[in-house]
């Protein structure tokens, strides 16, 4: 009697849509999808935080992103161009440095160091200490606007800066300019980061 009621409640749910094994297999395979890709998703945004957490302590902590606003450091650093640099207060010869100076920032090349004696001739060519600098960075030597007394001895605590674009650039050879101190210096430009065509280290 107990089969026979069996058979008819199985008969009943057949007639009502009872789900084959076949179509189980497939339901349990589309939730155990659905499960793996909410955690892929769950996995790639937890990273993405993670990621984004260490980019703002980095930044913050060592690294300072600037885009180039003028052409004072041509042709090594163009207009729009996006830097990296490394923050220290402590840069040496030939570095190119970001500083600060009443409020706005600035990239040039440190020239001499403290106590260093610099000198600039007619023809643009500069001296530290009595010898001549190699300077295959810049294309066309200038005097450019230029007001101090040579030699010229950089103060203590401080670095005397050029812009690479000599004719053009405002720096340390103008004595309203004057020489920069380690107190201004942001950082050392290590490294372009835009465009992608020029992507690459800076020295």
């Amino acid at each position: 009697m107990q089969d026979a009621d069996d058979s008819r409640i199985r008969e009943q749910v057949d007639r009502l849509g009872r789900p084959t094994i076949a179509m189980l297999d497939r339901e349990i395979a589309r939730f155990e999808r659905r499960a793996s890709y909410r955690k892929m998703l769950r996995d790639a945004l937890s990273f993405l935080v993670v990621a984004a957490a260490i980019i703002l302590v980095v930044t913050n902590l060592w690294v300072t992103v600037l885009q180039i606003d003028g052409s004072s450091m041509n042709p090594l650093l163009k207009m729009d161009e996006i830097i990296l640099a490394l923050k220290t207060d402590n840069p040496s010869q030939n570095d190119v440095i970001v500083f600060s100076r009443n409020e706005k920032i600035y990239v040039k090349r440190v020239i001499a160091m403290a106590g260093d004696w610099v000198n600039i001739d007619d023809d643009g060519i500069v001296t530290v200490n009595g010898t001549i600098l190699e300077e295959p960075y810049v294309s066309e030597l200038s005097v450019g606007v230029c007001d101090i007394n040579f030699p010229y001895q950089v103060p203590a605590g401080s670095v005397f800066v050029m812009g690479d674009n000599r004719p053009l650039s405002k720096d340390s050879r103008d004595s309203q300019f004057g020489s920069v101190s380690r107190e201004q210096i942001a950082g050392k430009v290590v490294m372009r980061a835009w465009p992608p065509s020029r992507i690459g280290f800076v020295s």
